[in-house]
């Protein structure tokens, strides 16, 4: 074996340490170096051993990688035999660097710990070793030479085993200088690595666009400042089908990031201006990026690293040198995740956007406006729990100018469910409405039993009271009945409140099917509550149900100046942050002093909501339906004609 001196002279990349002068006579002795404490000691011999693994996992995966394209070539046996050795040998060599700076063997075997005696001996361990890697690789190139031109495999083999020659110079020129281990500050030097003979122009830059990832096939991005580290490794997963780009650096890195979409980033944590837990960091504070899986990478295996990453954020974590195996299995687990990932991403938005149809959808059935009633205010507001809502409002023009009628409801339930049952149960009151307030609602007069005199203002009244109240029995009936009979085994039912209001007197005629009471009021508060007339539209038809139970209509008068509030629970049980429920009686207690609009009375609830809630997430859908007659100068209390109109649109959100 040539001697150490030769052989270093051979390799032009290797740095030669310094060798110590020795101290002239009569020179006073240098003063003691500091103690280290032990967490410096650590790092110190941390960083040595990813920096003597660097170089070894080079010559272990280049010569790998010549071995595994040895397999299909023939009459090479020579070649391929001194391949084996320095495989070989640089397996042996990283054993004995992982088992000198064990930390675990450290801390047990140096009760008096001299950096400078273990350098010394370190270099002892490794240089017979180092210098039969050297060997084997000067004798191989000089092999490669000669049958550079009489077979593809060694013309193509010369670039990697000068790469594998380097790598080796690298180590031997760090072993060299853990002489002077103990005048090191933080560790041993990286310029051996930095100077390999690979340059980061035979990498990907990354600059082209990658192309899209189709089945096995993935965009990979690499982040080394070690550019042997990046060449083998890409070139182990370009085998594997991948697309691969290379980052020197962690700024370059985040720039590509910034340019091009990568399905797996494969992260150094050892690097110089921005070391891997910092781009870990800012990939996983970035609102987009946090969805990229991260394999971190790196020589440096102590357990803590490993948990520091995965708390991070990072998906894996891989030690050099890669186990070609071990290195697919991981790439393709970490991708399977990310492209069940991606489908649930791409499932959960086209969800939402069925969502925004359905939540179209519904919006229709709501009124696009509100009926304009001279002398009269009607304002709305809408807020669902979720995309869609199971509450509904209502306020139309009744056939033939017969009055207004109002409705507001709560489906049983939220989401999707409850919204398909809140267009079932809206379009039902209003298809029996239309057909019962229409022309053939004359017929309902022979109903009346009482002879009338149709010249009798009064009587005129009762008339229409009577109508009002049978057609809205007939309405309330046959949409509960439908519900009840044909939906029995979805389990739905709505609440409902179905007013009709003559403009002309405030007469209110209704029906509250278990809904919370509506409220009348007046300057001093709540004058009435139209407590509930029967039971919840849809669980029983109406055969089905008791004499006390059957719907029965009731009346109320709203007066100039009052207002007619009706609500859903999601207002008395909306939830505050702590917890507790908006309730009946704070509602109440801000109606004691009501303003002198429908709109500005919904603003004021909407505002002392919010206030309670502060930011709590909605519990359940909220609609307010507010009803007001104005009061004007000289304005009957009777018959509201002649009032100045003071429309609101409703407030859908």
């Amino acid at each position: 074996m040539a001697n150490e001196e030769n052989e270093h002279q051979k390799s032009p990349q290797v740095i030669r340490a310094r060798p110590r002068r020795a101290s002239a006579p009569g020179t006073p002795p240098k003063p003691a170096k500091p103690q280290l404490d032990d967490q410096t000691r650590r790092n110190i011999l941390a960083e040595l051993r990813h920096d003597l693994r660097t170089p070894l996992n080079a010559v272990i995966g280049y010569s790998e990688m010549l071995l595994e394209d040895a397999e299909d070539v023939t009459g090479h046996e020579d070649f391929i035999s001194e391949l084996e050795n320095i495989h070989s040998a640089g397996i042996k060599s990283l054993e004995l660097v992982n088992s000198i700076l064990h930390p675990a063997k450290i801390e047990s075997d140096q009760t008096d710990f001299s950096l400078e005696t273990f350098g010394v001996n370190l270099r002892h361990e490794l240089r017979t070793h180092s210098n039969a890697i050297i060997s084997f690789t000067e004798r191989l190139l000089k092999k490669g030479e000669g049958l550079r031109h009489k077979s593809d495999f060694t013309e193509e083999s010369i670039p990697d085993i000068e790469n594998i020659l380097s790598a080796a110079g690298d180590f031997l020129a760090m072993i060299r200088s853990t002489e002077n281990f103990s005048e090191l500050n933080t560790g041993v030097t990286e310029q051996a690595a930095k100077t390999s003979g690979i340059s980061s122009a035979t990498v990907k830059t990354g600059k082209d666009n990658a192309p899209a990832a189709t089945g096995d096939c993935a965009n990979l991005l690499i982040v080394d400042d070690n550019a042997m580290n990046l060449d083998l490794l890409s070139r182990h997963l370009e085998r594997q089908g991948h697309h691969v780009t290379a980052a020197e650096n962690g700024r370059q890195a985040l720039a590509m990031i910034e340019e091009h979409k990568f399905d797996v980033v494969l992260l150094d944590i050892m690097m110089p201006e921005m070391d891997g837990y910092q781009v870990l960091q800012r990939l996983k504070n970035h609102d987009t990026w946090r969805n990229i899986p991260v394999i971190m990478i790196s020589a440096l295996d102590e357990m803590g690293g490993v948990v520091r990453c995965i708390e991070m954020g990072a998906e894996d974590y891989l030690s050099k040198p890669f186990d070609p195996v071990l290195l697919r299995a991981r790439i393709g687990a970490v991708l399977e995740k990310k492209r069940l990932r991606d489908k649930e991403q791409l499932y959960l938005k086209s969800l939402e956007r069925e969502m925004e149809i359905g939540r179209d959808i519904q919006a229709s059935f709501l009124p696009e406006s509100l009926p304009q009633i001279p002398g009269w205010e009607i304002a709305a507001s809408f807020y669902p729990a979720r995309q869609v809502s199971g509450d509904f409002y209502d306020a139309f023009q009744l056939s033939g100018g017969q009055g207004v009628g109002i409705v507001i409801a709560d489906v049983c339930g939220k989401g999707v469910g409850a919204a398909l049952f809140m267009g079932l149960f809206r379009s039902l009151i209003r298809a029996f409405s239309d057909m019962y307030y229409s022309r053939t609602w004359i017929s309902l007069l022979d109903d009346v039993e009482a002879p009338l005199d149709p010249a009798s203002t009064e009587d005129e009244n009762r008339i229409m009271e009577s109508n009002h109240a049978n057609a809205l029995k007939i309405v309330v009936t046959l949409t509960n009945d439908y519900i009840a009979r044909n939906h029995s085994k979805s389990n739905m039912f709505a609440t409902l409140f179905f007013g009709v209001i003559d403009p002309e007197t405030g007469i209110l005629i209704y029906i509250n099917g278990g809904h919370e009471p509506p409220v009348i009021v007046g300057p001093d508060g709540v004058r009435k509550r139209l407590e509930p007339s029967g039971p919840a539209l849809g669980m029983f038809t109406e055969d089905m149900l008791p004499s006390n139970l059957k719907f029965k209509t009731g009346k109320a008068s709203i007066r100039p100046g009052e207002i007619l509030v009706s609500f859903t629970d999601g207002i008395t049980e909306a939830l505050g942050p702590d917890g507790e429920l908006y309730t009946k009686e704070r509602l109440f207690a801000l109606l004691s002093d009501p303003p002198d609009s429908a709109n500005g009375l919904l603003d004021h609830i909407e505002e002392s909501l919010s206030k309670h809630t502060a930011g709590a997430e909605q519990s359940d859908d909220i609609t307010l339906l507010a009803l007001r007659q104005a009061q004007g100068p000289g304005a009957s209390t009777s018959s509201g004609a002649l009032r100045q109109l003071n429309f609101c649109s409703p407030k859908v959100t």
